[in-house]
């Protein structure tokens, strides 16, 4: 019985006691307790409301002007139906993605031309199912938005919202959901609807890890073979050409470009393929052994650009095609490699991180990213010796390579969206 007994304790009358104060000091710890969520109001929440209808399409996040969604999004939320539950017939949920073509009065094609991307419907309420639904109470909804879209018989990735404008044409996709109420009786008005513009913003990366810097080649090499650096490189020969000088033939004679064709190398990294803000290392190569002087000649007028080419195809045939600059690459080390022989390394950023991405809709419109590099001799010398121009095509994603798989198993499947491409959105009114 004793054993149970709790140990004697001893009170110390001498001791003070401890002295308090509003004041934490450096060994106490004070916590902070979050103050709960408020919900159902329109400054924290995505409210919508017709005359029956009360729409909550959850907390207002990211700092943008509409609900936004990623990769595998859902769009969820609580609909609670209000007014004359008896003629209310059904409530269905319609998630509709398009795409819309505008020409100028410059062009032939002046008017909208509109290619529905994803359509998907849900139905939230039924009356013959109106014993599992409870009125005048939340109900809540949820529809994922699909990966891909099939755009003429041909499964495809769905595009991010965007938008492009330039006197030539504009291009927009947009997304919208649609809650429509339908009414029972003989009534003129037994439709009710909400539309609400949505943003998709899905995350991609690189199917590969990025490489930082190209290899040097070996000085062992043959100099028809000086551009054949790795695997993981790929290097395309510049074309030659003469440029046109005005509208008659230029005075001075153009020479022959039969001998330039293995001239010029631009070397770059494999696959084309990297993340937005990435910054892209490349190497030019100018192999003149016969006559040193033309290579030397050439490094004077380098230009060397990232472009943001949009596409977009009128009646699924006429092309039209505006670019616009991204950055402007830079030289970072040029160094005579052997006689004759020019290397030279540099780099270029992918714009700015998170705000730019790749995406096609085969036949109707396209962005792509054009790496454009141009060299010219002297202007005293044009049409005696040739210029050298080259286009890869780039692509470019929204994140670095290994991200979307993390986030894909840390989240549960569903990424956070790719808010930087929320920069080249017009505001919805």
């Amino acid at each position: 019985m004793e054993e149970d007994m709790p140990p004697p304790y001893e009170v110390d009358e001498t001791q003070p006691l401890p002295t308090y104060s509003c004041n934490v000091s450096s060994s106490e710890c004070l916590l902070q307790i979050e103050p709960p969520r408020m919900t159902n109001c329109p400054a924290c929440d995505w409210m919508f409301e017709t005359k029956q209808m009360r729409i909550n399409l959850g907390p207002r996040l990211w700092n943008l002007h509409s609900p936004s969604y990623g990769l595998n999004g859902r769009i969820e939320g609580t609909i609670r139906l209000s007014g004359d539950h008896d003629r209310i017939e059904s409530v269905t949920m319609t998630l509709e993605g398009r795409i819309r073509i505008t020409g100028s009065q410059r062009t032939a094609m002046s008017a909208d031309t509109v290619t529905t991307l994803v359509s998907r419907t849900m139905t939230i309420y039924d009356c013959t199912e109106a014993d599992s639904f409870s009125f005048d109470e939340d109900h809540a909804f949820s529809l994922t938005i699909p990966q891909n879209a099939e755009i003429k018989g041909q499964l495809t990735k769905l595009p991010p919202s965007h938008f492009s404008d330039n006197q030539l044409f504009s291009s927009e996709v947009f997304y919208t959901v649609k809650f429509e109420l339908k009414r029972k009786g003989m009534g003129l008005k037994k439709h009710e609807s909400k539309v609400v513009r949505v943003l998709y913003f899905p995350k991609s990366t690189p199917t590969e890890p990025p490489m930082h810097t190209i290899p040097r080649p070996s000085r062992r090499q043959r100099d028809t073979e000086l551009y054949r650096l790795y695997d993981r490189v790929k290097t395309a020969s510049l074309t030659p050409y003469h440029p046109i000088v005005g509208k008659s033939k230029p005075k001075r004679s153009t020479s022959s470009l039969d001998n330039f064709g293995q001239c010029a190398f631009l070397s770059l990294p494999h696959p084309q393929c990297y993340a937005s803000g990435q910054i892209i290392p490349f190497t030019l190569s100018l192999v003149f052994p016969d006559d040193p002087a033309l290579g030397q000649l050439l490094t004077r007028s380098i230009r060397i650009q990232l472009l943001r080419r949009v596409s977009v195809w009128k009646r699924g045939s006429d092309l039209m095609q505006r670019d616009t600059l991204v950055s402007v690459a830079t030289l970072r080390y040029g160094r005579e490699y052997r006689e004759g022989i020019i290397f030279l390394k540099g780099e270029v950023q992918a714009g700015d991180p998170g705000k730019e991405v790749s995406w096609a809709l085969d036949g109707v419109a396209e962005v792509q990213y054009v790496l454009r590099v141009t060299l010219k001799p002297p202007t005293n010398l044009i049409g005696s010796i040739p210029c050298f121009k080259h286009e890869e095509v780039l692509k470019l994603t929204t994140d670095s390579w290994g991200i979307l798989d993390r986030e894909l198993s840390s989240t549960g499947g569903t990424p956070t969206p790719a808010i930087g491409l929320a920069t080249g959105i017009r505001r919805s009114e």
